[in-house]
């Protein structure tokens, strides 16, 4: 994978996680589950897809040094 797609990986992630934190906070709002979610599903979603996104950024930092 080059650096270019492991950057818009990681924007896709992280963008995907910020949904789905906005999904856990409405939860929260309405006390009533999501698609069938429930906030804690949601916040978990939320942090695996952070760090995904993350990881993938920093793949494509080290792809474009060259290291």
């Amino acid at each position: 994978m080059d650096a270019k797609t492991a950057a818009t990986l990681g924007r896709l992630f992280l963008f995907l996680g910020f949904l789905s934190l906005l999904g856990a906070w409405l939860t929260q709002l309405t006390g009533q589950p999501l698609l069938g979610l429930s906030q804690t599903h949601l916040f978990s979603d939320a942090t695996v897809l952070s760090l995904l996104g993350i990881g993938a950024l920093v793949d494509a930092k080290l792809h474009s040094q060259k290291i």
